[in-house]
């Protein structure tokens, strides 16, 4: 799993699913999501990602999970649909090790920049739900996070802002011209996303859904 963006409403959205997942978990695709967390969901946490990190208990490609049948409560896959070359697969095999009545918890952004070697393609929220609900599983809650102007905002940063990070310039005259107007821009989108974001909106152009 490669970068991916988290606000606060994912933050808040993800520490509570977590908080609620029981027993023996799986993250499919770790990383080092746990870092943002905070915690170890589950009584039992593992991590299986093909690159290693500190949370990677198992090396594997996850189209092919090291694990038996039925051997999970709960299965998290988060940020991991886009950079996989067959999703179905991959969903397959999370119903595969989870056991009956376990819980999958899947995370995937729509409008985002392409943001790794391996990134092949976006989901809408009705696209998601088909390819899980093929994989054998019943959907429960489908949410998207951001509106319409969040989106702008976060383009905005995506296309410009980023430079100013990546050019560690942060003193010359002007960047600070540069870091200024991007500041005014963001507060302004902030304030119209509180005035306009609303769930209706939403369903129109969503960062992420959260199965």
């Amino acid at each position: 799993m490669i970068s991916t963006r988290f606000g606060k409403k994912d933050l808040k959205l993800m520490r509570e699913t977590f908080a609620s997942l029981h027993g023996r978990v799986l993250d499919v695709g770790c990383g080092s999501m746990l870092d943002r967390v905070g915690f170890s969901p589950g009584d039992e946490y593992i991590g299986v990602d093909i690159t290693k990190s500190k949370y990677t208990i198992a090396l594997a490609d996850v189209h092919k999970l090291p694990f038996k049948n039925e051997s999970f409560d709960s299965c998290i896959c988060n940020a991991v649909l886009e950079h996989v070359k067959e999703p179905e697969i991959v969903l397959s095999e999370c119903n595969r090790i989870l056991k009956r009545g376990g819980v999958l918890w899947v995370s995937v952004p729509f409008l985002q920049h392409i943001h790794a070697e391996y990134d092949f393609r976006r989901f809408t929220g009705q696209g998601l739900t088909y390819e899980v609900e093929k994989a054998g599983f019943h959907v429960d809650r489908l949410h998207g996070s951001y509106g319409v102007v969040d989106n702008i905002e976060y383009l905005l940063y995506s296309v410009v802002g980023w430079r100013v990070v990546r050019d560690k310039d942060y003193k010359s005259i002007g960047s600070v011209i540069y870091i200024l107007i991007l500041g005014i821009l963001f507060f302004v989108f902030k304030v119209l996303g509180v005035l306009f974001n609303s769930q209706q909106k939403r369903d129109f152009i969503m960062q992420h859904h959260l199965i």
